[in-house]
């Protein structure tokens, strides 16, 4: 028996091609949740509902083009919970003396 050994800790598992493992444990997660709030739901939005959570599936596993190692739901919380304030212009000199 061959084990393969990823070359670094934090490399994703493959399951096939296309699907890793945290694939597949985000889709159970949100699954499990959809399912489970489901009878919260109007009996006539079910549909509604089932659509939406495929969506917010698809949207959470696919890679953005601008950084393909993460994905999506990552990167969007690190666009959320970035702090603005750290960053600071080049020239704060400039600005403190009133030249422009």
């Amino acid at each position: 028996m061959q084990y393969k050994i990823p070359s670094e800790i934090g490399s994703e598992l493959k399951i096939n091609r296309l699907f890793y493992l945290t694939d597949l444990l985000v889709v159970l997660i949100l699954g499990g949740i959809g399912f489970t709030f489901r009878y919260v739901v109007h009996p006539s939005l079910v549909w509604y509902y089932v659509i939406f959570w495929i969506v917010l599936m698809v949207a959470w596993l696919i890679r953005p083009k601008t950084n393909p190692k993460l994905r999506m739901a990552k990167v969007l919380v690190l666009a959320v919970s970035r702090d603005r304030v750290t960053y600071c212009a080049v020239d704060t000199e400039a600005k403190e003396k009133g030249e422009f």
